[in-house]
């Protein structure tokens, strides 16, 4: 997954197709990578946290505090991997 996923610099994603995902999903994908010996490998991703009662985006990806740090961005092709996995 993208470097910045985590730390909030999207400058490098501008122009780049994104996804959100949760950051524990970041956070733990991380880990196993590390440590794949060690560490489960994460289940599946669970997005809902991001969406309202009708299935639509509950948050603004352009307003800083809809941004938070439950949230990472990651490029299209990374999400399109992860949801092939």
């Amino acid at each position: 997954m993208h470097d910045n996923a985590l730390n909030g610099n999207t400058l490098l994603l501008e122009n780049v197709p994104c996804a959100i995902v949760p950051a524990r999903f970041v956070r733990a994908w991380r880990q196993w990578l590390l440590r794949p010996a060690e560490v489960s490998r994460p289940d599946g991703v669970d997005n809902s946290q991001f969406l309202c009662e009708h299935g639509l985006l509950a948050l603004d990806p352009n307003a800083n505090s809809d941004m938070d740090s439950s949230v990472a961005v990651v490029k299209r092709t990374d999400w399109e991997i992860i949801q092939e996995l």
